[in-house]
C-alpha cells in the first residue's frame, strides 16, 4: 500500500497497523511517523498552530522538517508575518476538515497522546516477529 493511501482507510486501528507495519521499537515507530506526515499531508494547507487549551495561530504548513527532535517529529510553516519556522506536529491542526490532512494530524495526536506504541523492548519485538 502507497503512503498516500493510508489515511483513506476507514479506520485508526487499519491505519496505524500500515504505519507501523516494520516497526520494533519506539524510534522506529516515530520514524514510520515521520515519513506518514512527510508523504501522506497535502502541502501546502492552512492549519492552526498552537498547544492544547491556547489560543491557535494560522499558519501554512508546507511538509515535514528534516527529521525529528526529542519531542516528536516537526513540520515546517510559514506564519502570518511571513516568518517561517519548524514546529511540532502535534500542535497543528488543518482548517479543512474533514480531510486527508486532518486524518494525518489527527493520527500523529493520537499517537503522541498514548506515549507512542506500546513498545516493551524485548517482549514486542518477540510479538511482532511472530505476527
Amino acid at each position: 500500500m502507497e503512503i498516500a493511501d493510508i489515511p483513506n482507510l476507514p479506520s485508526r486501528e487499519q491505519r496505524f497497523e500500515e504505519i507501523t507495519v516494520d516497526c520494533y521499537n519506539e524510534d522506529e515507530a516515530l520514524s514510520a511517523f515521520e515519513v506518514y506526515l512527510s508523504e501522506a499531508l497535502q502541502t501546502p494547507f492552512a492549519a492552526r498552530w498552537g498547544a492544547p487549551g491556547t489560543e491557535r495561530m494560522p499558519v501554512i504548513v508546507f511538509g515535514a522538517a528534516s527529521g525529528y527532535d526529542d519531542d516528536g517529529v516537526l513540520l515546517r510553516v510559514r506564519l502570518a508575518d511571513g516568518d517561517e519556522q519548524e514546529v511540532l506536529a502535534d500542535q497543528l491542526w488543518a482548517v479543512e476538515t474533514p480531510g486527508v490532512n486532518a486524518t494525518v494530524l489527527d493520527d500523529y495526536r493520537a499517537f503522541v497522546a498514548v506515549g507512542g506504541l506500546p513498545f516493551d523492548d524485548d517482549e514486542d519485538a518477540e510479538e511482532w516477529d511472530e505476527e
